[in-house]
């Protein structure tokens, strides 16, 4: 019984961590993450930061997340040209970036961040990171499953060893 009930316990927390993950990563919700792998957002985002955006929305101010050059980069907002591109400047950079970007290459604004997320998404996209993450898991799992529990070990006495007792047959 106890055995089934540290089973359902460790499928509803896997549930309850894997949903948003799995709603966010198959486009089911309108936002994305990305990983910020520069500190040209500091000290507003930090570098190995996770940035969740809301696809197709944005607005002068807010930092938005675009593609360039076949990366992503995630930069403020500054201006909308006459031309429809878009202005863009780094916080921690002194100047505005020397490119426009097109509103089609525009992924949408930063709606959160949070500080070194990164980190953890970076090692888990190795399968052999996340295969020794998932092992584990598991091992502990099964370690804090399998341990003797109080009422097993009063039963066999204060000694912890069994109780022999002998008998003379006549």
């Amino acid at each position: 019984m106890r055995k089934l009930k540290g089973t359902v316990i460790l499928l509803l927390v896997l549930a309850a961590v894997l949903t948003p993950v799995a709603l966010v990563a198959t486009g089911a919700l309108p936002y994305s993450a990305y990983v910020v792998r520069t500190g040209s957002m500091a000290p507003t985002i930090s570098s190995a930061s996770v940035v969740i955006v809301e696809a197709d929305h944005y607005e002068v101010g807010q930092v938005v997340t675009f593609r360039r050059a076949g990366d992503r980069t995630t930069h403020r907002l500054v201006a909308v040209n006459d031309d429809g591109t878009l202005t863009t400047k780094g916080d921690a950079n002194d100047t505005i970036d020397p490119f426009t970007v097109p509103a089609a290459d525009v992924i949408g604004g930063v709606t959160a961040s949070v500080p070194n997320l990164g980190y953890l998404v970076v090692y888990l996209q190795n399968p052999l990171a996340l295969g020794s993450l998932i092992m584990c898991v598991l091992s502990l799992w099964y370690i804090g499953s399998s341990e003797e529990k109080p009422e097993a070990q009063q039963a066999k006495g204060s000694t912890g060893k069994p109780s022999v007792a002998a008998v003379q047959v006549a």
